[in-house]
Formats: C-alpha cells, structure tokens, sequence
C-alpha cells in the first residue's frame, strides 16, 4: 500500500471526530425503515346485529304439596321442551394482538321455548301442565383467536329468563280450572361460535350457548272453575342449549375497508 492511500485512510478516520471535538453535530442514526407489513386490528370495534335458531331441554315439575291437579305430594314429570328464538345483539370488540381479541356483548332474544304435556300425573288424565321461558336475556364477556377474516370465540356470564307455569285441568268436575305463576330467572350462560367477515364489515356466524337457570318454586292460586285454590310447582333443570345464526354490521377503525370472505364494497 502506497503512502497517499494511507494518507487518504487517515482522513476518513480522523476527520469526523475532530469535527465533533471541535463542537460540529455528528451526522444522525440512520432512520429505519416503516414496516409495512405491521398486522391490521381486523376486528376492533363496535358492532350490532340480529340472530335466530332453536332451543331445547328437559326441565323437571315437581308438586311439593297437594294441589288441584295432584293426589300426592313429590308428584313429578319431565317435559321436553323446544323452541325458536330469535333477538338481537350488540358488542364491542378489541384485538390487541394479531390473534387475539377480548369483548363484551349483550343480547335480548324472544323465546317459544317449551311444551305442554297432558295426563303426566295419573289419575288426571286430561290435565294438561306446561313450562314456557318468553325471552332470554345474556351479558358477556368474549375471548376470542383472530385468523384473518375468521374469529373463534368463547363466551360466558349472566342469563336471564321470564318462565311461566301454567296448568289447566280436564277431570270431571275440576275441568276448567286454571292456574299460572311466573317468574324471572337469573342464572349463568356459557358458550362459543364461530364468525367470519364476509363482505368488508358484514360479520356472520354460527353460534352454541348453555344456559343455567336456577330452580325455583312457583305459587298462585287457581281461577275458572275452582277460583281461589292454592298452586305450587317446584320447576328444577331449567336449562337450555341454544344454536342461533347471527348477522352483524362491525364498525371500527378498519371495518369498512378490509377484504372479506366474498370481497369487499
């Protein structure tokens, strides 16, 4: 290596730091570079929608006591009930990582869930005894798994539900007697789904929820035929399984703009 190549090494070495010994700003950090690729929070956000489905169980009727539509007290039957629902929903999402999300919802849903059986206590052939849940009503907390356009969730907390007992009886002079009681019920759901982004911020889904609802005792007193008469009913096993599609509109930061399952608008 020559002298004058030393010489130009040198240079390149010594000159920046006399420039900042000599109080000259050193030239800045190289700035890195945006990244571009940085994952998108799908599915945060407000959202409101509708569902629908069925519903069934099996809840339990006991008679405590004699009654107009018993001979014996701990006289009971199952009933097998089902129904539609159908309701609305409105939540809020927050996916604070590129799988994960947490929420909360609450839904209001209109209920036919329940049966009537006739002639379930012998020696009342024509009676006719049955359970009815009008509505359900549910606060929740989700915890949810993001991939893509898909959310896997689950759910769990508060039920509510308005339940009737009613009885009419059919045997020979009591026939035309009738008694009704209701109650709300507070118990505890639990559940999960499925729901998929499937035109820009249009959000279907299929979901599954149990709901617990305590049992309880239901009194009232007769009319019609017989008016005035006492009527308990013990109702234990009030639970039902719930299978609803939903249908939703998610408004967020990136709700309108994101590609869906079937595109976007």
């Amino acid at each position: 290596m020559n002298i004058r190549a030393l010489a130009v090494i040198a240079a390149l070495v010594v000159v920046p730091g006399a420039a900042s010994a000599d109080g000259l700003p050193a030239p800045p950090p190289p700035v890195a570079a945006p990244d571009c690729c940085a994952p998108v929070a799908l599915w945060t956000g407000v959202y409101v929608g509708g569902h629908g489905g069925g519903a069934w169980g099996d809840p339990t009727w006991t008679f405590p006591t004699v009654t107009t539509f018993n001979s014996a007290p701990g006289q009971s039957f199952s009933i097998s009930a089902d129904g539609a629902i159908a309701g609305g929903q409105v939540g809020v999402n927050y996916q604070f990582h590129p799988h994960l999300l947490i929420g909360a919802e609450a839904s209001y849903a209109g209920s036919r869930f329940g049966n009537l059986v006739t002639g379930a206590i012998p020696g009342f052939p024509g009676d006719r005894l049955g359970v009815k849940a009008h509505d359900l009503l549910t606060v929740t907390g989700r915890l949810g798994f993001v991939h893509d356009q898909y959310l896997f969730y689950a759910k769990g907390g508060w039920a509510s539900s308005s339940v009737e007992v009613g009885a009419e009886s059919q045997t020979g002079a009591l026939t035309g007697t009738t008694a009704y009681s209701t109650r709300r019920e507070n118990g505890w759901t639990i559940g999960g789904g499925i729901e998929s982004r499937i035109i820009s911020n249009i959000i279907f889904g299929l979901e599954y929820d149990y709901v617990s609802l305590p049992g309880d005792r239901f009194t009232a007193v007769t009319g019609g035929t017989l008016p005035g008469a006492p009527f308990t009913a013990d109702i234990d096993g009030l639970h039902m399984h719930a299978v609803v599609a939903r249908l939703g509109i998610l408004f967020g930061p990136n709700a309108c703009c994101a590609e869906g399952v079937l595109g976007k608008w």
